[in-house]
């Protein structure tokens, strides 16, 4: 019954015994679910945005600080192919893309009805980029074809809820055993390498996040508002900081916490040196084939 290929992955035959055991002893992402903050200093990473935004905005373009963070979690992943892995029915899956999907309000406020913005990137992306696939994708998630998408979800709400029910786990069951195809599941925001929400931008402290069972996203980023941070100098004085605090929520049965740490790890060291960015990164052969990227 089970097929051994899916659209957005590749099995991985060669998992260590242990890994093969951890879906069976924690078959929920809520049963594996870490929660881990991070403090970013971000004073010399305003400065560039500011430096480099005077003259991307001659193009009418600009960079924020958000797409920042998606740029560092992007060069991340580069570097660290193994985050992007899910599990499937029990069994290890390598992405075949990264995909980073976040919400977006229309409007900000309450009444403002909020769109999935679903990008695919390359890990060989700069930050100007990613700051670009995000104001395209944004586009795209209020145009014509972005509001088709949400008929659909709106049609499915005012099923009856029996019926809403059996045709949710008749979608699951397709997706457990690999019968769902990229017309059905590219669009699907729960399928996907990494969800951010960004609460910043509505002036609120970032939340340690629940993960969906539904989906294959086993990564969960809530970016807060900037902070300001007295901190005592060596002679005396008071040096006021910016800080950014992220708050992430993982599967840990996905990879262990030495590699997930120093995935983290690469997250702030580009987030605090955004200049790291402008560039495209150099990935090994190795680690290009470790992608196993379509």
């Amino acid at each position: 019954m089970l097929k051994k290929k899916r659209y957005d992955g590749t099995l991985l035959t060669d998992m260590p015994p242990f890994s093969k055991l951890m879906p069976l002893m924690m078959p929920s992402k809520c049963d594996s679910t870490i929660f881990y903050e991070q403090s970013i200093d971000v004073t010399g990473t305003l400065a560039y945005l500011k430096s480099i935004n005077r003259d991307l905005i001659k193009q009418r373009e600009i960079v924020t600080l958000f797409e920042v963070i998606i740029a560092s979690c992007l060069r991340s992943f580069a570097f660290r192919p193994k985050v992007n892995r899910f599990i499937s029915n029990g069994r290890y899956w390598q992405r075949n893309q990264i995909v980073f999907n976040f919400v977006a309000k229309k409007e900000l406020t309450d009444e403002g009805k909020e769109v999935n913005v679903k990008i695919a990137f390359s890990p060989l992306d700069t930050l100007v980029e990613v700051a670009r696939k995000v104001m395209a994708g944004i586009k795209n998630a209020v145009s014509d074809e972005g509001m088709e998408n949400e008929s659909v979800v709106n049609f499915a709400g005012k099923l009856p809820l029996p019926i809403l029910d059996a045709a949710l786990k008749i979608y699951n069951w397709l997706d457990r055993y690999n019968f769902l195809g990229e017309s059905v599941l590219g669009s699907d925001p729960m399928w996907c390498s990494l969800f951010l929400t960004n609460v910043g931008s509505f002036g609120l402290d970032a939340p340690f996040h629940h993960l969906y069972e539904r989906g294959n996203c086993h990564f969960f980023l809530a970016v807060g508002k900037v902070l300001e941070e007295n901190i005592p100098a060596r002679d005396g004085t008071v040096v006021t900081r910016k800080k950014l605090i992220l708050r992430y929520s993982y599967d840990d049965r996905i990879v262990d916490g030495i590699y997930m740490g120093k995935a983290l790890a690469y997250v702030k060291d580009f987030a605090e040196h955004p200049e790291k960015l402008a560039v495209a990164p150099e990935l090994s052969p190795e680690i290009l084939r470790e992608h196993r990227l379509k």
